[in-house]
């Protein structure tokens, strides 16, 4: 299996802008990948950390448009970057459906380096200016470790993993992420480093087996200044859209020129 270095060194490095917002009042950049058609694959890459890639198409699956992640003794990162503001409470969701499990033949777990396959791997990458030093939170999708586990990379300290779901399922789940209070949980400490980039993964190197699993709808946002108010648990689309109410009430007291 890969350096989990490696990784954060290829999806942190050579992010240096900040996306800063606009202005008081104004709402904050939003990116939200579909994968509907090739479009919507635009600033994302991969980097292969294996031998062998893991083969990502855009497909279709249960009446939605998806991407395709299929892992033949492969593994290899497909992954988004851009720098999101830690002070304004960034947030992630995202859909996925696990089709095929690594083939194993000890019991799964999250801190040993052999095999160290997952069926869908989802990470957020924080910004460093050392790559070693680089954090992340690492979200699964594991066979049979329970839903809640909690655990670190065997290959880093800075890498914290959480499984997210467990198991076959005949349904797509869906994922919301509080950037800020997953990372507060594991680090012990308030967020003050930026995301740098997003990033998911399905691979089967470790085990020498092959593996399955779809990605769609993936949305990066903020939930709001971290004041308590925007800040509760919800999709970001309803937060954009109090804050656009919110305007339009203000600029509906204005007095008219």
């Amino acid at each position: 299996m890969f350096l989990a270095a490696v990784l954060l060194a290829v999806m942190a490095g050579g992010v240096y802008f900040y996306r800063a917002l606009k202005g008081p009042g104004e709402l904050p950049a939003v990116r939200e990948f579909t994968f509907a058609d090739q479009a919507s694959l635009s600033g994302w890459d991969e980097k292969a950390l294996a031998p062998k890639k893991t083969e990502y198409v855009l497909t279709e699956l249960d009446g939605r448009k998806c991407l395709k992640a299929s892992a033949d003794d492969s593994a290899s990162a497909f992954f988004y970057k851009e720098q999101f503001s830690h002070a304004d409470r960034p947030f992630v969701s995202w859909d996925w459906k696990a089709g095929v499990f690594p083939a194993r033949k000890s019991a799964e777990s999250l801190d040993k380096k052999q095999e160290f396959d997952f069926v869908a791997q989802f990470y957020v990458i924080f910004y460093s200016r050392f790559f070693l030093k680089t954090r992340a939170l690492l979200y699964v999708w594991t066979e049979s470790l329970p839903a809640g586990t909690r655990g670190q990379s065997p290959y880093t300290p800075n890498v914290k993993i959480l499984v997210l779901e467990s198991g076959p399922s005949e349904e797509w789940k869906h994922e919301e992420r509080d950037i800020a209070a997953d990372y507060s949980t594991f680090f012990g400490e308030p967020l003050d480093k930026d995301v740098v980039a997003v990033s998911f993964m399905t691979d089967a190197d470790s085990t020498d087996s092959t593996a399955e699993a779809y990605f769609g709808n993936v949305k990066i946002g903020y939930l709001g200044s971290g004041n308590g108010t925007a800040a509760k648990r919800c999709g970001f689309l309803e937060w954009i859209k109090r804050a656009a109410e919110n305007i339009k009430e203000r600029s509906s007291h204005q007095v008219p020129k």
